[in-house]
């Protein structure tokens, strides 16, 4: 991993979510090219897409119409479609790649999402899919310290009050994501672990010390008002490290490479 792909994170987000950015830079780097046209499900505001899948992709969608202003304005799709995942406005068989980084866990339909996710694939296509799994939560160090201490109703609570705010309609096992994918009718043929439990600590504490880009966002619209790399050097080595570390069975993220037969 190269410290410039962990810095075009950095100097845009807060450091828990450049981490998990990174690293899925990192993976999806590996998958390039794509074989257009190119769908991305979830554009949001189009960071992602501009550092770690550009140049260029074909379409892009999300529900979120201010987010996708935003990713309008970094020029990386040629078309930007407002539209559920649920019920795309695209012909059969058309994409020939269809990304998802870190978004299906995030609606609550999850089989309409991945059927239609299906109906646009043309045969042969690929999908390329990042989500959390179960071992998220369980890779927390406050809910395990709250336990440790005797507190397991707090530690829970703790848990579900972070749920929603994460908006995790699906933290599946393994298994279980393979499962759903399988009962869409794709062929799953790769599939990777990523961000380990120790990174997993990093990305919930630091939701925790992020409060200065938080303000950061609210007065100046941005996460990030002062991006000079000199001060993030040892953040930035920090989560290279991180993004360097090899899968593990305990890894709380999940990578599938799913083909439509």
């Amino acid at each position: 991993m190269t410290p410039t792909h962990v810095w075009s994170h950095l100097a845009e987000l807060p450091a828990f979510r450049a981490l998990i950015r990174s690293i899925e830079h990192h993976l999806l780097e590996e998958h390039k090219p794509f074989a257009a046209p190119v769908l991305d499900v979830g554009v949001g505001d189009g960071h992602f897409a501009a550092v770690a899948l550009g140049p260029c992709l074909d379409v892009g969608i999300d529900v979120d119409r201010l987010a996708m202003r935003q990713a309008g304005k970094r020029q990386v799709y040629r078309h930007l479609v407002e539209a559920s995942a649920t019920t795309m406005p695209f012909p059969s068989n058309f994409f020939g790649t269809i990304i998802s980084n870190c978004v299906i866990e995030h609606i609550r339909d999850l089989r309409s999402t991945l059927r239609e996710m299906h109906r646009v694939l043309r045969p042969g296509g690929s999908l390329l899919l990042t989500v959390p799994t179960d071992r998220l939560e369980a890779n927390f160090p406050v809910p395990a310290a709250l336990r440790a201490v005797g507190l397991r109703g707090v530690a829970q609570r703790y848990l579900s009050w972070f749920r929603r705010v994460q908006v995790h309609y699906h933290l599946l096992s393994r298994e279980q994501w393979l499962e759903n994918l399988t009962c869409a009718g794709l062929e799953v043929t790769q599939q990777r672990g990523y961000m380990s439990a120790r990174a997993t600590a990093f990305f919930e504490l630091g939701h925790y010390t992020a409060w200065h880009n938080l303000l950061a966002r609210r007065l100046a619209g941005r996460w990030v008002i002062w991006p000079w790399r000199p001060r993030f050097v040892l953040i930035e080595r920090l989560l290279t490290g991180f993004v360097d570390e090899p899968e593990r069975e305990d890894d709380s993220c999940f990578l599938m490479l799913a083909r439509k037969p």
